[in-house]
């Protein structure tokens, strides 16, 4: 946990309450320190608890919005819906005004991302690395078309909901701030050529706001620690 700098789709530059709502994982990527097999100190936020942190925060002021992540408790669903609730709340029990960013779980189902997608400003969805033989080798349990598919489902959800309906004849609200996507560059052997390859088609293919790379930091004795 901790406040971090974001940019809002304004340009604005934000503060923002950053939080895992677990670091417990099902899954085993060997460039991440809360995978199952490592042994960390494990931790997890109830709904309430994440509400109440950031509703505190905001009314001091010392935050202007949430970014809400999390490790993978049991199964996507579970977990992303743990992550709606949240959002959900702010909104409409707190009437929360600030900025939302929420991250995807790929293999969440498409109910819960529109859930999501009404209650945030931005989504994202985490490519994991550059390549997709990467992804085979460094996160064997995680799909590189899984990811893909569930962007594009998110860019056309996007698109859908831009359309002024019929009834109302205005643009239904549906993560305003648009979708983004991080990378660890740095924990294969991916070329900075390759690297930009897959960041212009991601922006192409996907509608992206942004790219976000974060640098590989090995872990040493992550699994006896």
């Amino acid at each position: 946990m901790g406040i971090c700098h974001s940019y809002a789709p304004d340009g604005r530059c934000i503060s923002l309450l950053k939080i895992l709502l677990t670091n417990c994982c099902i899954y085993d990527c060997s460039y991440c320190i809360n995978r199952s097999s490592s042994n960390v100190r494990r931790a997890r936020f109830g709904i309430d608890e994440v509400v109440k942190l950031t509703m505190d925060f905001y009314r001091r002021n010392y935050i202007e919005g949430l970014f809400l992540s999390s490790g993978v408790i049991r199964s996507p669903d579970e977990t992303m819906g743990e992550m709606v609730e949240v959002a959900r709340r702010l909104r409409l029990e707190e009437k929360f005004s600030g900025y939302i960013h929420l991250k995807t779980i790929p293999e969440s189902s498409a109910d819960l991302v529109e859930k999501a997608g009404l209650y945030a400003d931005r989504l994202s969805i985490n490519i994991e690395l550059p390549t997709d033989e990467g992804v085979k080798k460094l996160a064997p349990e995680k799909r590189p078309e899984t990811i893909r598919l569930s962007m594009a489902n998110l860019r056309r959800k996007m698109e859908e909901k831009a359309e002024p309906t019929l009834r109302t004849k205005k643009r239904e609200r549906f993560a305003p701030g648009g979708q983004s996507t991080q990378m660890i560059v740095g924990a294969d052997k991916t070329s900075d050529d390759g690297i930009l390859h897959t960041s212009a088609r991601l922006y192409g293919s996907y509608h992206l706001r942004r790219v976000y790379y974060s640098a590989f930091s090995p872990i040493p004795d992550a699994s006896s620690s």
